[in-house]
């Protein structure tokens, strides 16, 4: 083993090592935040406790929506971690929700003493705690969701302006603890009403227009944007409903209760359900992928590989120029065809049919005396699943031609109707019985497989007719009304 290969395992080695520990100290940390919110929500629930849950009446019902809140979002983010489920994309929706934990336990702290005489320094800080992390949801869902937009203009104007939202607010807030432009609290514990705020309102606006613009401009489906909506809403409403003073006097605990405990779990079980629903999507889109690269790969039989190795080794001798133009033609035949095993996307007729040629220019060096091919080229334009119609030759060339003694001729032909492209792959081979069973399983797949892809990427169809000792015939028609 040289020293550039040993240097090159021990450099990877080593990025394995530290990517396994960042990974480690990762989740370590995220064991360490579950455990915090552990103890949080339990200190929480003992501060309710002990300021009496019946206090005051009308934020009984907050501060149990409060408490329900906290333990469902600590469940779920063990949830989430014990399933490992916080790699890449999720890391920021962990983000959210431990921003969202935050926000909610220091409300859940005001809702306890709130009401309480000479607790006013302090429900003051807690609010503004609250409020803080009430407009920070804001960034923590914006950096989630960008992960899912591609990188552009929008994004990154959108990001500047959060930023500059939260900045901005985060300035008010400290302003409010020397001057009230936000909020006062009475020496009785209440909010005062000589304090109109209208800088929430506004920060919330600006940051919920902002991201709705960007949700509904992006490329994501609609259910990906629907949740992003419901999530981006829920603070705004979470804060208007929570921290506007004269909703406050009209019940609160009412429209609290179906803000926290209602509409914040859904839009997370959403949140996350979508995300799961991606993955999947996702998923199958590579397993297709593989599965076409695996069925594409399939269509070069190894026979066929092994065959043109022969005759080019065999021109070595007779013709050295015939056997280096075999040798450049069969490099092209196979970089072609795993160049096409990667294309999920149709692709020109044209390009397929120069792939056909190179193929069939490679038999006919195998079979000079026996083989002809011949093409009748009107409409090469249009459309095809890539390695849809070579397969077809193929299987004309093996399984017609040459069962044949004298051999016979392949013709491709390609026209246009006022409704169809048609292409005709015949042969005067052996022939089958069309109405029986194909007992070669792998051709048989093959077919299935080519018929499927038609039908699927350019809605075509694909017959084949044939007889005994006079023939097949497949016959490719592509709807141009689908094109």
């Amino acid at each position: 083993m040289s020293s550039y290969t040993i240097a090159k395992e021990q450099f990877k080695q080593k990025s394995e090592i530290r990517k396994n520990l960042v990974t480690d100290n990762y989740r370590a940390f995220l064991l360490g935040a579950l455990g915090v919110m552990c103890l949080l929500s339990l200190s929480c629930i003992a501060v309710v406790i002990k300021s009496g849950i019946f206090r005051d009446s009308s934020m009984c019902l907050s501060k149990i929506a409060h408490i329900l809140c906290l333990v469902f979002l600590t469940l779920l983010a063990g949830y989430l971690i014990v399933k490992k489920e916080t790699a890449g994309v999720m890391r920021y929706f962990m983000l959210f929700l431990l921003n969202v934990f935050i926000a909610l336990f220091f409300s859940a702290l005001v809702s306890s003493i709130y009401g309480l005489h000479g607790h006013s320094r302090q429900i003051a800080l807690l609010a503004s705690l609250t409020y803080f992390f009430s407009i920070l949801l804001f960034l923590t869902i914006w950096l989630y969701q960008k992960q899912f937009i591609k990188e552009s203009a929008i994004t990154r104007t959108v990001t500047l302006l959060i930023s500059a939202g939260v900045i901005i607010y985060t300035g008010a807030i400290i302003i409010n603890l020397y001057r009230p432009v936000l909020f006062l609290i009475t020496n009785d514990g209440i909010y005062s009403n000589s304090v109109e705020d209208y800088i929430s309102i506004t920060i919330d606006l600006f940051c919920l227009i902002s991201l709705s613009a960007a949700t509904l401009l992006s490329k994501l489906s609609r259910t990906r944007k629907l949740s992003f909506l419901c999530c981006i809403f829920s603070p705004v409403l979470f804060s208007v409903l929570s921290l506007n003073l004269e909703v406050l006097s009209r019940s609160i605990s009412v429209w609290g209760l179906l803000t926290v405990v209602v509409m914040l779990p859904i839009c997370l079980i959403f949140f996350n359900a979508s995300d799961e629903l991606e993955k999947n999507v996702l998923r199958h889109e590579k397993e297709q992928i593989e599965l076409q690269v695996s069925a594409m790969i399939s269509q070069m039989q190894p026979h066929f590989l092994y065959n043109s190795l022969s005759v080019i080794a065999a021109l070595c001798e007779e013709d050295p120029g015939l056997a280096a133009k075999a040798t450049n033609t069969f490099s092209d035949y196979l970089r072609e065809n795993i160049s096409f095993a990667n294309k999920s996307d149709p692709i020109s007729f044209s390009k397929e049919l120069r792939h056909i040629k190179i193929y069939a220019w490679l038999e006919t060096l195998r079979f000079p005396n026996k083989l002809s091919i011949e093409y009748d080229i009107k409409r090469d334009a249009f459309p095809v699943p890539a390695l849809s119609v070579q397969p077809m030759v193929e299987n004309a060339i093996r399984h017609g031609i040459c069962k044949t003694r004298m051999g016979g001729t392949v013709k491709i032909c390609s026209f246009d109707t006022d409704q169809y492209y048609i292409v005709t792959v015949s042969d005067n081979g052996a022939g089958f019985d069309a109405s029986q069973a194909v007992d070669d399983g792998r051709q048989h797949l093959g077919i299935e497989n080519t018929r499927y892809r038609i039908r699927e990427m350019v809605g075509g169809s694909l017959d084949i007719v044939s007889a005994p000792g006079k023939g097949t015939t497949v016959t490719i028609k592509i709807p141009k009304r689908t094109l």
